[in-house]
């Protein structure tokens, strides 16, 4: 038993070739397999919405963001205590560099 057919108005028949540079074909390979796409699919959607197609987090990469985003809540818990003057002002660079590492490391786990 075969695959069910698709009805007329569903089938894709118009064929785009585009061509790409190394770079920009692996940079598409990647962002498709980050969003469990094929490279056609992740360009479609791309095109016809605008948007990045969602990023699907292996389940390693999800619980490291998760972990770091619970050291973001504490860091901003520790800011706004510095803030409050319960905190010595001397810790606002040390919190402030851990902020901003941590919004890096997530950026790059996104990526």
């Amino acid at each position: 038993m075969g695959r069910p057919g698709l009805q007329e108005e569903e089938k894709r028949i118009i064929q785009v070739n585009i061509r790409l540079k190394k770079e920009e074909n692996d940079m598409v390979c990647n962002y498709a397999q980050a969003s469990a796409m094929t490279p056609a699919n992740w360009i479609r959607q791309k095109a016809l919405t605008g948007r990045f197609p969602a990023i699907k987090l292996s389940p390693v990469n999800a619980a490291l963001y998760r972990e770091l985003h619970k050291i973001g809540v504490n860091l901003n818990q520790a800011v706004r205590q510095v803030h409050g003057g319960k905190l010595s002002p001397a810790y606002l660079t040390i919190l402030t560099a851990l902020m901003k590492t941590q919004k890096d490391i997530l950026n790059c786990l996104l990526k």
